[in-house]
């Protein structure tokens, strides 16, 4: 594959770190188990209108289980930069990573920003004015202009990605 003979020039990965996100997902982790425990295991119904006992331990199993284990353990935003462009891959939700490319790219910058107000939080995310943002957490990033559209990728060091950018899209037009 081609992007994997191109040179890695930055790499940034990302992973939630807000403790609210941490206490809404294990909150809720914690509530399905008690749920599962009290209804299928000792018999005791869950609630005030309970479900059956196929529906506890499948709810138990997708949010008890998978949900933790995907929003805690698989969640992450990768950027890295090589030698055509940048690449943002927000795990598990892209399967393929998406690809900026610098003969493509018409401008970029790093910015602070506030993600409930321009984007309604945080994750894979449109705004009315027509801006995408890929971001996990904070609110620096770097706005980056590719064939019209205004992509917004979250990161701790945007300073240091658009001083990489800088460096390897001027390498490439020399």
């Amino acid at each position: 594959m081609k992007s994997n003979q191109q040179t890695l020039h930055y790499k940034e990965v990302q992973r939630p770190n807000q403790i609210w996100v941490w206490a809404i997902i294990l909150g809720i982790a914690i509530l399905m188990w008690i749920g599962f425990f009290r209804q299928v295991v000792m018999g005791i119904p869950f609630g005030s209108n309970p479900g059956s006992d196929m529906q506890i331990t499948i709810f138990w199993l997708l949010f008890g289980i998978a949900f933790p284990i995907v929003m805690l353990g698989w969640l992450r935003l990768i950027t890295e930069v090589r030698d055509d462009g940048v690449y943002v891959r927000f795990v598990p939700f892209h399967l393929t990573t998406r690809v900026f490319l610098f003969k493509n790219m018409t401008s970029y910058e790093s910015l602070e920003y506030r993600p409930l107000r321009r984007f309604g939080g945080w994750g894979i995310r449109w705004n009315f004015s027509g801006e995408k943002a890929y971001s996990i957490s904070g609110k620096q990033g770097v706005l980056i202009q590719v064939n019209g559209e205004k992509i917004l990728i979250g990161s701790r060091e945007p300073e240091r990605l658009v001083e990489v950018i800088d460096q390897v899209s001027r390498e490439r037009n020399k």
